[in-house]
């Protein structure tokens, strides 16, 4: 071998020698890139008002959140369009994490079931980062309705049509769970849809409509009054908030359920190191004990820790529950 081979054969495994180098040192380099995000502040949409329930919920965990990623998480609120407008805005967000939003059964199950076409697909441009919490609703009846969920029942019976319901709105939760309930109780009810929630609920309190399904929260105080008597909860167990208050399934109606519930969520194509990233510092934020007293104070039962994963599983068990139900009620919506 001649000395002009030699040195181009040293040259070569000198080269390699440098490349394998610099291969090792970059994948630990690369590795260190990505665990340092979050590098700026995260937005946290709410697709309802300021001093909604969900909004709350989203403050409190945006603080916890902050604390465990290093970066600020800030709520941002995009109401409208009942939720589509917000999720739209989550949808169409960079994929980078640094946009998340916090979902609602409104926005990732009953709008599935409402809308003819929406301007995204949940299951194709979201992903779940994790479960938040399950809110049971109640039945609330009128002062002058009946005092337990079997003689409301037998009454709606006797009068098929006649016994009204209050609701949010067409397509609304408190619409959706008043058909629901009607059909598991073998009743006709009357649909009377308001407004919101709240609006229902002060013409409730006042005797012009009979029957409303919302949260404790907001239905207790009025009980209290004597404005309104509280029938049934859902869930599998009573309420901490309300232990004198029995359940649906306690009074005949054990395959009846009335409930919201949420997550967070990401744009869909989200690097799963980050979406690992937000999971993790949701599930500290939901042990922390200032969330699980703010989710108590709405009665709300925290359904974490969980995987990204499981909170996808959750979400499409909800949608083949509910949606072909709500398309089975024919509610006129664009």
């Amino acid at each position: 071998m001649n000395t002009a081979h030699l040195q181009r054969r040293r040259l070569v495994l000198g080269c390699t020698a440098a490349a394998a180098a610099a291969a090792t040192l970059g994948a630990p380099l690369h590795a260190f890139a990505q665990s340092a995000w979050p590098t700026k502040p995260i937005r946290l949409i709410v697709s309802f008002s300021t001093g909604s329930g969900n909004d709350t919920i989203a403050r409190e965990l945006a603080i916890a959140m902050t604390q465990s990623l290093g970066q600020s998480v800030v709520v941002e609120n995009r109401g409208g369009g009942g939720g589509v407008i917000g999720t739209e805005a989550v949808a169409k967000a960079p994929p980078d994490g640094y946009t998340i939003g916090l979902g609602t059964s409104s926005q990732l199950v009953m709008n599935v079931g409402l809308y003819r076409s929406l301007p995204f697909d949940v299951e194709k441009d979201l992903h779940a980062i994790g479960l938040v919490s399950r809110t049971p609703l109640v039945l609330v009846g009128s002062a002058d309705m009946p005092g337990t969920l079997k003689e409301l029942i037998a009454l709606a019976k006797a009068k098929p049509g006649q016994i009204s319901y209050g609701s949010g709105g067409p397509g609304s939760i408190s619409h959706i769970v008043g058909e629901a309930f009607a059909k598991a109780a073998g009743v006709q009810l009357l649909h009377v849809p308001y407004k919101g929630n709240g609006a229902a609920l002060v013409d409730l309190s006042g005797g012009h409509v009979q029957l409303l399904f919302d949260g404790l929260i907001s239905t207790t105080p009025l009980a209290k009054q004597g404005k309104l008597k509280m029938l049934a909860i859902s869930g599998d167990k009573r309420s901490p908030m309300a232990p004198t208050l029995p359940t649906f399934a306690e009074q005949g109606l054990r395959d009846y359920e009335a409930y919201t519930w949420n997550d967070l969520m990401a744009p869909a194509g989200t690097p799963p190191e980050v979406l690992a990233r937000l999971n993790t510092a949701l599930n500290q934020a939901l042990a922390l004990p200032a969330v699980q007293a703010r989710l108590a104070q709405g009665a709300s039962d925290p359904l974490g820790p969980t995987t990204p994963a499981q909170a996808e599983a959750y979400g499409r068990a909800e949608r083949a529950r509910w949606v072909p139900f709500i398309r089975s009620l024919h509610i006129d919506n664009p």
